[in-house]
């Protein structure tokens, strides 16, 4: 009889599923989703059951969250419309240059006026109240976009005037392709938001192996590599007041 039963247990452990680490976020052009899965799926093996999936729609990411224990990576934009609803609480933030925060900004070409359309891989809501913060008011159309990238090249190649992403995408295109780039400029700027959360549920807080997966990221090598697929340097601890914050935007 408790041989059945540990043949029983054994049975349940093989079946079960793993620990998901969902992935999206608008800021990063990345276009190799499988080499990221299987990089990212070969570091979370010391850890134990974990599995990595990136999405590139935002409604299935949302989907996948539905009645799960999740860990995910997504945008402090995004993490504060959801994390009620979901039950989350952001545990760590991306660092790059030993900053956790980032502004968003308004991109047009020198000379341009204020009409027209803005793309942007913002919400329509987000992106007009950004366009009110920064400039005074709003005079143009929102044509919303999968990736900020998008938002960008639509203005180097003049299919829109403007478009609406962070600052740090901007400065890596610029320094990517400065042909693309030349003539474009940063019309107006936000106040600093967080750069990418890590999320979770409550169940996963206790977990110490869930938080050796991120805190011990940057000394090794494996997990360098996905830093830096990711455009980050770190990843880092929230502390109590960033908490507080960001609380606080909901």
């Amino acid at each position: 009889m408790k041989f059945i039963r540990i043949l029983f247990l054994f049975s349940v452990m093989l079946l079960a599923e793993p620990s998901k680490v969902y992935y999206y976020t608008t800021d990063k052009n990345i276009d190799n989703f499988k080499n990221l899965k299987v990089k990212f799926d070969h570091y979370l093996q010391k850890y134990g059951e974990y599995e990595f999936q990136a999405f590139s729609d935002k409604e299935v990411f949302e989907d996948f969250l539905e009645e799960r224990d999740n860990i995910v990576m997504l945008s402090s934009l995004h993490y504060v419309k959801i994390a009620r609803k979901y039950n989350l609480q952001a545990l760590f933030v991306a660092q790059n240059k030993k900053s956790i925060r980032d502004t968003n900004v308004i991109i047009g070409k020198k000379g341009a006026t204020l009409s027209g359309t803005i793309t942007s891989a913002f919400s329509e809501k987000y992106t007009k109240k950004l366009l009110r913060k920064t400039i005074g008011f709003n005079t143009l159309n929102v044509l919303k976009v999968p990736k900020e990238i998008d938002a960008l090249m639509s203005v180097g190649y003049g299919m829109s005037k403007f478009a609406s992403v962070s600052k740090s995408s901007f400065r890596l295109l610029q320094k990517s392709n400065k042909r693309l780039t030349k003539g474009m400029y940063i019309l107006s700027e936000s106040d600093p938001t967080y750069r990418m959360l890590i999320a979770t549920n409550k169940k996963n807080i206790s977990d110490k192996n869930f938080m050796r997966i991120f805190t011990t990221m940057n000394r090794d090598k494996k997990g360098k590599d996905i830093l830096n697929i990711l455009g980050i340097d770190n990843i880092v601890k929230l502390n109590k007041t960033h908490l507080r914050e960001l609380r606080r935007v909901r």
